[in-house]
């Protein structure tokens, strides 16, 4: 291994709690804001505004290094040549987890077809990617100077993906598995695209089937709106 692709590669701790202070900001976001109902910001709630201002900074900062650092992009996981290899175990998970999602909706009354369904199905592979980007790289990448075998990153990593859906406790309990799952995979196949379709899937539907929310509806009424400048 060369010294450019150790440095592209070697853990970086202050991606790690960034991230984590981001985490730590949502949650207390949520808790605020499930006390103060009805508040809003330039017509979104605080939570929404967090999000979307979390994801600006983010993406900036994603932007940046992979500008100025040579091959981050492939070490990250954006990368095609082992799309079909990671594709093929995320997407049994995938078929397996939205089996068991239906089934729960099935018992639930709760329908998986909702027109705006789709809506959210077309989204949120992209927020899907973005999460993952999240936990593999600035959270998974960055402990293996801590925790050194792939089942122990694994299991700190559903960990850190349930805390992250604090305080919502179904999406915590669905998120745990599901981080756990990724991270093995990503691990041994290292694409984000693979897996963040997964995840994309996988969310879009426990919205509808297991906290019964209408998130194609809420995009659909956030992009309707006027910008507040």
């Amino acid at each position: 291994m060369d010294h450019a692709q150790s440095f592209r590669e070697r853990p970086s701790y202050p991606e790690l709690g960034f991230i984590l202070l981001t985490g730590i900001g949502h949650a207390v976001v949520e808790l605020v804001w499930n006390r103060g109902q009805g508040t809003t910001i330039w017509g979104l709630t605080p939570d929404q505004l967090y999000n979307f201002l979390a994801i600006g900074l983010w993406s900036v900062y994603v932007l940046w290094r992979l500008a100025t650092t040579r091959g981050i992009a492939r070490v990250w996981g954006f990368r095609t040549d082992n799309f079909t290899a990671a594709l093929k175990p995320s997407l049994a998970f995938a078929l397996c987890a939205g089996a068991l999602l239906l089934g729960y909706g099935y018992l639930m009354g709760r329908p998986v077809v909702a027109g705006t369904f789709w809506v959210a199905l077309a989204l949120y592979p992209l927020y899907g990617i973005a999460q993952q980007f999240a936990l593999q790289v600035l959270v998974v990448k960055n402990l293996r100077g801590v925790v050194t075998t792939g089942v122990g990153r694994a299991g700190v990593a559903g960990v850190v993906f349930s805390l992250a859906h604090f305080p919502v406790v179904p999406l915590m309990l669905l998120t745990a598995p599901a981080g756990f799952v990724f991270t093995r995979i990503f691990d041994s196949r290292p694409n984000l695209w693979a897996i963040g379709l997964a995840h994309g899937l996988l969310g879009a539907m426990a919205y509808y089937l297991v906290l019964g929310l209408d998130p194609g509806a809420q995009i659909l009424e956030i992009l309707g709106r006027p910008t507040p400048f």
